[in-house]
């Protein structure tokens, strides 16, 4: 018995809740339907063509913020598609300065054998056992040496400057009219 007015309570309850909820629905609509379509702050409001350009423009922002530029120039520099004959050069000078080159070896019948290297734009002379950018030389022959770095031995060789480019050999052999010429 105590089970049929149980599920009598249950299902007046659910009825009261279902009541309430209609009546708080009703209060809300109310308040929404109070509510001006035209705000005090409508004056202010932007346009949708002026809004359409801010967001254009944070978006750009926001992309340039996330981009990480890989080049050794400046970004800005007008002319990076087209190079000058000075950038070409420039870059071969860089090129040669970069270059661990044996330049000469000298190996007298007396005395001590020596070697000319150039690297980063500065030659010196060294002799066996002197630390150098590859690592200690450990022989000094006739037109190379041998080298020992970390247990590794190697051998360089003597070579000659590489060639410049046919572009900036014309422009040496010219009278140099402008250094801005471009290559094109």
């Amino acid at each position: 018995m105590e089970d049929k007015y149980l599920k009598d309570f249950v299902i007046a309850l659910i009825v009261i809740f279902i009541i309430l909820f209609i009546i708080k629905d009703m209060n809300l609509y109310s308040k929404v339907k109070d509510v001006r379509e035209e705000s005090k702050y409508s004056e202010m409001a932007l346009g949708d063509e002026l809004l359409g350009q801010i967001q254009k423009i944070e978006s750009s922002i926001q992309d340039r913020k996330q981009f990480i530029f890989t080049v050794t120039k400046d970004p800005l520099e007008q002319n990076l598609i087209v190079r000058t004959i000075k950038d070409l050069e420039l870059q071969w000078r860089e090129e040669v300065e970069n270059m661990i080159r044996l330049e000469s070896t000298i190996v007298p019948e007396k005395g001590k054998t020596q070697a000319v290297i150039s690297y980063k734009g500065i030659t010196k002379i060294y002799q066996v056992g002197d630390k150098f950018a590859k690592g200690v030389i450990t022989e000094i022959r006739q037109g190379e040496i041998s080298y020992k770095n970390d247990g590794v031995t190697g051998i360089l060789k003597i070579e000659k400057l590489p060639e410049k480019p046919a572009v900036i050999q014309k422009k040496s052999a010219k009278n140099k009219k402008s250094e801005l010429d471009y290559n094109w």
